[in-house]
């Protein structure tokens, strides 16, 4: 049993990988960064719709009191935003330096947590947020010299990076006592509609027949296949095994980018890149520390 939970945990980290690779193909198909997220977000909630209706989860949602409802809606924006922000970095910066960018979410949720909810950063998770900021500051300094990267590609990276911790945070206020089916279906449904509003202004509604295979393995293989998997996963394995795990992503997207696109990765941002993955990986082991010594002192 514990062999196939591993076994799960590896499939939706492989899932998550391909998300960076099969935007860029999609953008190189000619569809626009705010459509290929639409049509991800409108498959993944179609596929979601029946099982949450037949359960009778999507109708919970609706009867949720309103600010869990208002926060859920919250939720949806902030994803499309994130979308919006990330996809449109891997028009500017390599696969590899973009999915590591945008990895950094756990720290601006920290920071967000200690501004919003008053919930100071754990002092042992303190060195890994240095270590990643390190790596961070490295990639924009490379950037800026024009020869490695793109500053702005960078930017946008790590402002998606804010989006989705703010999608975090308002999830995690929001679901509580909420079912997981209906929560993401409407999430998502929500996000599919706020792209839709996006369009018009962010490149209008650019996609092309080409470009619905990436759309289609983005919400088979990296929403179900991945992010929902990592959500159905938590109920059987701890959110520290799940965290680690999806730090294997940045170099899974490297990888997939390279078989795909022959894209390499120069070895400065490379370092760089290793340095933010480093950085998170202490980050995460500190706030693990952190949680084992809170619940001796309980």
């Amino acid at each position: 049993m514990k062999m196939n939970k591993a076994l799960l945990v590896v499939l939706a980290v492989v899932g998550v990988s391909v998300s960076g690779p099969m935007v860029k193909w999609s953008l190189s198909c000619g569809a626009s960064p705010v459509m290929i997220a639409f049509g991800r977000m409108l498959l993944s909630a179609l596929i979601l719709l029946i099982p949450a209706l037949k359960s009778g989860e999507l109708q919970q949602i609706f009867r949720a009191p309103k600010k869990q409802l208002l926060l859920a809606c919250a939720a949806g924006l902030l994803l499309a935003l994130h979308y919006t922000a990330w996809m449109t970095s891997l028009s500017f910066a390599s696969t590899f330096v973009s999915t590591a960018l945008v990895c950094t979410q756990p720290l601006f949720v920290a920071a967000l947590s200690g501004i919003l909810l008053h919930e100071p950063i754990k002092r042992e998770a303190i060195p890994g947020a240095i270590v990643a900021i390190i790596g961070a500051a490295l990639i924009a300094l490379l950037s800026m010299t024009g020869e490695h990267g793109s500053l702005l590609g960078d930017v946008l990276a790590l402002v998606g990076a804010v989006f989705i911790a703010g999608h975090w945070l308002c999830g995690r206020a929001a679901r509580k006592n909420l079912p997981a089916i209906g929560y993401m279906t409407f999430v998502y449904l929500v996000t599919a509609f706020c792209l839709l509003c996006f369009s018009p202004f962010t490149g209008g509604f650019q996609v092309t027949l080409s470009s619905m295979g990436g759309i289609l393995v983005l919400a088979l293989a990296c929403t179900l296949g991945g992010h929902a998997l990592m959500t159905y996963l938590l109920g059987y394995v701890s959110a520290d095994v799940v965290s680690f795990a999806l730090l294997g992503e940045p170099i899974g997207a490297a990888i997939w980018a390279l078989v795909l696109f022959r894209e390499p990765v120069t070895m400065p941002l490379l370092i760089g890149g290793m340095t933010v993955i480093a950085g998170l990986a202490m980050y995460t082991y500190g706030e693990m520390l952190a949680a084992k010594r809170e619940g001796k002192s309980n």
